[in-house]
């Protein structure tokens, strides 16, 4: 299932993307913490009333709230998935399309333990993105608002946010084993994680838009709910299973398919 020299390799070679957006996620963490007031976010809902942005702009005047409609509904969505997008095309596609692919298969490494190395990293990159990305926020809450993080509930954003990019980067990582080039990796493997983002968005633009939740993944990961702290562990469920099911896919569609090798 897994070469240790393989793993080693996906390591090193995708570190430091791993080590550049955790960074980006943990300054985000630390800028938005450093600058929340309740004064400061009763200004802008007053500020954007009657304008699509108050749509966006909503809460309770608390900072796990505050952070649930910024953070959690924009950074946290983007940054981590431009990783996966980068990375999972990365692990197959890139290297059939590139020719590397032949000389990792001439070895006695199997296609099962390139895929099942690949899918680890992926997993366990994640894992670590946002367990540092949670250290770094409740450390600079500390630090910079004593008291007034919601730890719990931030945690289980946190959860959510890690179990919404693993159902991201299974779509990545499926597209990947499943084409040979990435030009069709990324237009699969980007395109309908982006796709998602947009509806997404056009939802939190207009109620009347509220059909299209339905049409995308991020309806799933509903940080109102967590922040509510009920109703969200249906979506959790399924974003766990959308991310077993589609890296199973992925793993067993390279394994009988053919390359150009």
């Amino acid at each position: 299932m897994i070469s240790i020299p393989y793993f080693r390799q996906v390591v090193k070679s995708n570190v430091k993307f791993l080590g550049a957006f955790t960074l980006v996620l943990c300054i985000f963490l630390i800028v938005m913490t450093n600058v929340f007031t309740p004064e400061a976010v009763s200004d802008l809902q007053t500020a954007t009333q009657g304008t699509v942005a108050s749509h966006i702009l909503t809460g309770n005047g608390t900072l796990i709230s505050f952070m649930s409609n910024s953070f959690y509904a924009l950074m946290a969505i983007v940054f981590p998935m431009v990783y996966s997008i980068m990375v999972g095309n990365r692990m197959i596609a890139e290297k059939i399309d590139k020719g590397n692919m032949a000389g990792f298969l001439s070895t006695p490494v199997a296609r099962l333990q390139i895929t099942g190395s690949s899918a680890i990293y992926f997993i366990l990159s994640l894992a670590v993105m946002w367990g540092i990305s949670s250290i770094a926020g409740i450390l600079a809450a500390d630090a910079f608002q004593p008291d007034a993080l919601d730890i719990d509930t931030f945690l289980m954003l946190n959860l959510g946010a890690f179990l919404y990019h693993l159902a991201i980067s299974s779509v990545c990582f499926c597209a990947s084993c499943i084409f040979n080039t990435s030009k069709n990796s990324l237009a699969f493997g980007a395109g309908i994680p982006l796709l998602f983002f947009v509806v997404s968005l056009f939802i939190k633009l207009s109620d009347s838009l509220d059909f299209l939740k339905y049409f995308t993944l991020n309806t799933l990961y509903d940080t109102q709910k967590i922040v509510e702290g009920s109703g969200y562990e249906d979506g959790f469920i399924a974003m766990l299973v959308i991310a077993v099911c589609l890296y199973v896919t992925g793993i067993v569609w390279f394994g009988k398919k053919d390359l150009p090798l």
